[in-house]
């Protein structure tokens, strides 16, 4: 996490007369904070590395004592702003949005029973090990068709690439057809998928060229090198650009440790290549513990599953 850089949020927050102070490196991780309380007022934001910049201040809004108004300048991964103002509503807060400022009125909050949908971006591991097959399906319930958060849409991704799917108000089944196609594909609004479509990239019938993810440059490690590393360790030709990577087919060939870099989304891509690649390890297999503790006793549990899985 101390890779990740924090500055656009870091520096708002200074702005809005609040006593920050890194403990290292300016604008990471780790950091103290003394507040008594935020006044509010009007601030610019460039959220073009992370939407969570965005997000956090939204959440702060509230509870300052005169609100706040945020003009942002360039965004990203924008499904998660809806599903932050979603959940505030939800919870009695006052947002207004005119074009690309946001007005938060310093309402405080109330408290309430709230349903937490499953993990779409985690989901995405299981939607991709289906679209694989052959035979196989996962159905997740409790992300359908009123679902707020935008990976979801990784699962269209997949219908694009010939899997069948099904949305339904319950949930979303994903079943293989036994084909996949190349494709050209813009993941801006869903890039924490982007590396669980590169772990499968190089079983599809054409190249996969994924666009728009330069902010997975910035995220637990560079997901974009990343991706081409463990890819090319594969015997998978890759291309890469500043914010784009092309997978071309390949059949990936194992033994092969793959370089986590401490990034948990890496374990769990390539946890998907391996249904079809004998000999895969990972140099720092326990990383999943950011969000996904039991991930390789659940992944193991699924490969022997059964080929209807819910």
């Amino acid at each position: 996490m101390r890779r990740r850089p924090l500055g656009p949020l870091t520096t708002a927050l200074r702005g809005l007369g609040v006593d920050l102070r890194h403990g290292a490196r300016e604008g990471h991780h780790p950091l103290t904070v003394h507040a008594d309380g935020v006044e509010g007022g009007a601030l610019t934001l460039d959220a073009g590395q992370s939407s969570q910049y965005l997000t956090a201040l939204l959440l702060l809004g509230p509870l300052t004592a005169g609100g706040l108004d945020i003009t942002v300048t360039d965004l990203v991964s924008e499904p998660y702003v809806e599903i932050t103002l979603a959940m505030m509503r939800d919870f009695g807060a006052e947002v207004r949005q005119e074009g690309r400022t946001y007005s938060v009125a310093p309402t405080g909050y109330r408290a309430r029973t709230y349903a937490v949908e499953p993990d779409a971006s985690t989901a995405s591991y299981f939607f991709a090990a289906a679209a694989l097959g052959p035979g196989r399906s996962v159905t997740v319930p409790g992300l359908g068709t009123g679902a707020l958060q935008g990976d979801l849409a990784f699962a269209d991704v997949l219908r694009r690439m010939g899997a069948e799917v099904t949305v339904g108000a319950e949930g979303t089944t994903v079943r293989s057809t036994g084909t996949l196609r190349g494709l050209t594909v813009n993941m801006r609004d869903i890039s924490d998928t982007m590396p669980t479509l590169a772990a499968i990239a190089p079983f599809a019938d054409g190249p996969v060229r994924i666009e728009d993810v330069a902010n997975t440059r910035v995220k637990e490690c560079d997901r974009l090198d990343a991706c081409a590393e463990n890819l090319r360790r594969l015997g998978i030709t890759v291309r890469t650009g500043p914010d784009w990577i092309e997978i071309h087919p390949g059949t990936p060939t194992g033994p092969a440790t793959i370089a986590t870099h401490g990034d948990h989304r890496i374990v769990m891509s390539f946890a998907v290549t391996g249904l079809r690649t004998p000999g895969i390890t990972f140099d720092d297999p326990g990383c999943v513990k950011k969000t996904f503790p039991r991930f390789h006793q659940v992944f193991d549990a699924f490969r022997g599953a059964a080929p209807d899985l819910t």
